[in-house]
């Protein structure tokens, strides 16, 4: 394992610390001083003794299941490694019994401690990516670096030691070459969200470019919507910027569902007094989404997906749900202001073209997500656009 949590996390952790109080205390002051430098194995007694000392501070089983995992690094011995991987899931998950929101401390917190790091990589280089991970996070910042480069010599393909490679730069205050091996991570595979997101902690960090920072956590996202860790970087900017992450509200009525009892019957439920356009202009056209939807779940599916044997959820069926509506609204001549919020952001979304963004990034679910890829392959920037103008609020660029 390697330092997941990047400099943006590290520097409100530090803030935290100060705020607590704990700075005052010599081993806490040293705990933090190595952990600054990278230095996390050294850390690792020290932070030990801090969350026995304080069993209720988050920060500190936070930082223990981060020097376990560098911990992890050095070690090949199979028991001795899953001990240490033990430690650090528990460690985790005290850090969010404590209230801890960093998503790569809940994905430790649900590690499997038999799965070793790196498991699965079949490659030339993985030899030579071990042996950087091991000085990386002993602090060997040079050697590391000499063992990434090595990797990617030996394996171009390799996406993770030009992502590694791209850290150590990093964490070496080498922007410019951090970028040039981010760019190359991103070459090799532009659907992985891993290194837009630590180029953009790295510009945050040494760039002072706030607005290219937040180009490349939403290009994070772009890559993997579905990950909460392609989220953590936009989220953490966000803070810094005074910025709101809200993608537009739009409430759906309930899907049709198949009767139990009739197999082949469709039942369709809507709320007399939503669709009722005396009271909620434009509300009728909800009809027309129940009516689509229901189309798909019978025949429309197998038409749309002849080579799919079992109906799911689509993208195609719920573009066409909502765009209905807004052509409902449309016919209707509502005007805008008399409508209600999900209304208006169904017609503000379907006049901007990106109503199919809003489905597959703020309104999916796993039916639904199985399209993003297709979609992301001929749309990438127009999902770019849709998180920059209806998700990203304010900060350095407010959204017109």
């Amino acid at each position: 394992m390697r330092r997941w949590i990047a400099g943006i996390c590290l520097s409100l952790a530090v803030l935290c610390l100060a705020s607590a109080g704990f700075a005052q205390d010599d081993e806490a002051a040293r705990a933090n001083a190595l952990y600054r430098e990278g230095k996390r194995p050294e850390a690792l007694p020290l932070y030990e003794d801090l969350a026995k000392t304080h069993p209720n501070e988050m920060l500190y089983f936070e930082r223990l299941a981060d020097c376990l995992a560098a911990e992890s690094a050095q070690l090949s011995d199979p028991a001795g490694l899953k001990a240490v991987r033990t430690r650090m899931r528990d460690a985790a998950k005290r850090a969010v019994e404590l209230g801890d929101t960093l998503e790569i401390v809940k994905i430790w917190a649900n590690i499997d401690p038999n799965q070793p790091p790196l498991a699965g990589i079949e490659s030339p280089g993985k030899a030579l990516l071990q042996e950087g991970e091991k000085a990386f996070t002993a602090g060997d910042f040079t050697t590391a670096m000499t063992k990434y480069t090595a990797a990617a010599e030996a394996d171009p393909k390799l996406y993770l030691a030009a992502l590694f490679a791209g850290d150590t730069a990093f964490m070496q205050g080498d922007l410019k070459t951090a970028a040039q091996w981010f760019a190359r991570a991103i070459a090799i595979d532009p659907d992985r969200e891993s290194a837009y997101r630590y180029w953009g902690d790295a510009i945050l960090k040494f760039g002072n470019d706030p607005m290219a920072a937040r180009e490349k956590f939403i290009d994070a996202i772009v890559a993997e919507p579905y990950s909460r860790l392609a989220w953590q970087g936009i989220k953490q900017w966000a803070q810094l910027e005074n910025a709101v992450l809200m993608a537009p509200k739009i409430e759906r009525p309930a899907g049709p569902a198949v009767d139990p009892k009739k197999p082949n019957t469709i039942n369709i439920t809507l709320d007399a007094d939503a669709t009722d356009d005396k009271k909620h202009p434009g509300a009728s056209a909800w009809a027309m989404y129940s009516l689509i939807r229901a189309g798909y779940m019978g025949d429309e599916f197998k038409k749309n997906f002849p080579d799919e044997k079992v109906y799911r959820h689509s993208l195609r069926e719920e573009s066409a749900a909502l765009s209905g509506v807004a052509e409902g609204i449309k016919n209707q001549e509502v005007k805008k202001g008399d409508l209600d919020e999900s209304l208006r952001n169904v017609v503000e979304l379907n006049d901007a073209g990106m109503l199919d963004c809003w489905i597959l990034i703020s309104g999916a679910d796993n039916g639904i997500a199985q399209d993003y890829d297709a979609y992301r392959k001929q749309h990438r920037q127009l999902l770019h656009d849709y998180l920059s103008r209806f998700v990203v609020h304010g900060g350095v660029n407010p959204a017109q």
